[in-house]
């Protein structure tokens, strides 16, 4: 009787849990139908669209005696020419991947000598398939496929040469280095939401990019500020008040949070190496919150796998779910709509076991900061055990717990005093 008691008590009981998963979903569906400014249709297809995303992948040697920048870059062949659709830097060699629906690609690279972020013929650079124009081999890239390279070699002028000279290759939607102010509109808390429900409309209207919030100075340390899911770098307006401005200078990654992660993160990379050619920088700091610390962990990988001068001095996560989330995994499972950027935070996703699986170097510096509301296992949005998994821990140089929410912590006096401290220390 009491086993039937017990089997009966534990049916409900699962029922009930399927009933809530239920109701989760159609409150995440009315949250859609009422979302400002955006629609149903906007989301699914925006979504459907990076999530349908192929990838090309490679690396790149530059063997001239010239620690100018390298360019790798992608361009549509279409019936009327190509079109340049993407970008890469990298300070040497290195790994590059680019992010492309489906379509004929060729790709070409080049190293800037002059350092006037313009093609001449005389600078060396290649095409893939060989030295020559015409030697160039197209690539067919078909939705959700991934595409791997051989290594393209950089060491002499091209053998033919191309029609134009003082090529500008400008890409608008992103940008790197530009001077901009926290006031701005495009840090408005409407633009993170619609950066992450609409992450292509965010791209049409506002860019994004890696902008300093004062004149570039290369006697200072850049400080590279990250935001999170629907953040924007305003909420990192008291960390960067407590910056001493006579050592260090921020800079701020604002981005669509609804795109996947390893997109974000090679932008990031590639934003950096423009950024240590623009500055000759010795080292910068990279400082992450919640998603961010996900893509601040991914970057790291990326960066330190290939040649660099600067040298990244400390790097900090702030409440990040670096092993996942199990309410975006379900979100992935069961949501009529499913947000690119959800199938990386899922726990157990192919994006952190990549990245925890991948050895962090132990000559940076890492500082673990996690939270917790009182009475509660997490703060509020991540659990502990997403922001203190034991693998992260043995990472950290320190671990730093505060008694604040999720995203209160950012202006939490103590952590912001703490944060000042650390790193004011760092050197």
């Amino acid at each position: 009787m009491a086993s039937e008691q017990l089997s009966s008590t534990l049916k409900d009981i699962m029922q009930m849990q399927n009933l809530i998963k239920y109701l989760v979903i159609l409150l995440l569906t009315v949250a859609l139908l009422t979302i400002s400014g955006c629609s149903i249709l906007n989301i699914k297809q925006q979504s459907d669209a990076i999530n349908n995303t192929g990838t090309i992948s490679g690396s790149l040697k530059v063997e001239t005696d010239n620690d100018a920048l390298a360019y790798i870059l992608l361009f549509k062949v279409q019936e009327i020419g190509t079109e340049l659709v993407s970008k890469y830097a990298l300070q040497g060699d290195g790994e590059f991947r680019f992010y492309a629906g489906s379509g004929t690609y060729a790709i070409a690279a080049f190293q800037d000598t002059n350092r006037d972020k313009l093609y001449q013929h005389s600078e060396p650079a290649t095409i893939y398939g060989g030295a020559k124009v015409s030697d160039a081999i197209v690539i067919q890239l078909d939705s959700n496929r991934a595409i791997t390279l051989e290594q393209m070699v950089i060491h002499s002028p091209l053998e033919e040469k191309t029609e134009q000279d003082n090529i500008s290759f400008e890409i608008q939607r992103l940008k790197s280095g530009e001077l901009a102010s926290l006031d701005d509109p495009k840090f408005s808390r409407e633009i993170g939401t619609l950066g992450l429900w609409e992450p292509m409309s965010f791209l049409e209207q506002v860019g994004g990019g890696l902008y300093t919030l004062s004149p570039p100075d290369k006697h200072r340390i850049p400080v590279i500020f990250i935001h999170g899911a629907g953040g924007t770098p305003l909420e990192f307006e008291h960390m960067i008040e407590s910056l001493d401005s006579s050592r260090f200078q921020a800079w701020v990654l604002h981005y669509p949070s609804g795109l996947r992660l390893d997109i974000v993160s090679d932008f990031l990379v590639k934003s950096i190496n423009q950024m240590d050619s623009q500055l000759t920088m010795k080292e910068f700091y990279l400082v992450a919150h919640s998603m961010g610390g996900l893509v601040m962990r991914s970057t790291v990988m990326k960066y330190t796998s290939s040649t660099h001068r600067a040298k990244i001095g400390l790097a900090m996560t702030i409440n990040s779910p670096m092993n996942g989330m199990a309410s975006a995994e379900f979100g992935t499972k069961t949501s009529p709509i499913v947000l690119p950027s959800w199938r990386d935070v899922a726990k157990n996703s192919d994006f952190i076991k990549q990245i925890s699986e991948w050895s962090w170097p132990h000559t940076i510096p890492y500082h673990l900061v996690f939270s917790y509301e009182s009475g509660s296992g997490d703060d509020g949005v991540v659990a502990l055990e997403s922001q203190l998994p034991m693998w992260l821990q043995s990472d950290a140089t320190r671990l730093y717990g505060f008694n604040a929410g999720h995203a209160t912590i950012l202006v939490d006096r103590i952590f912001v005093d703490r944060f000042k401290h650390i790193i004011n220390a760092s050197q």
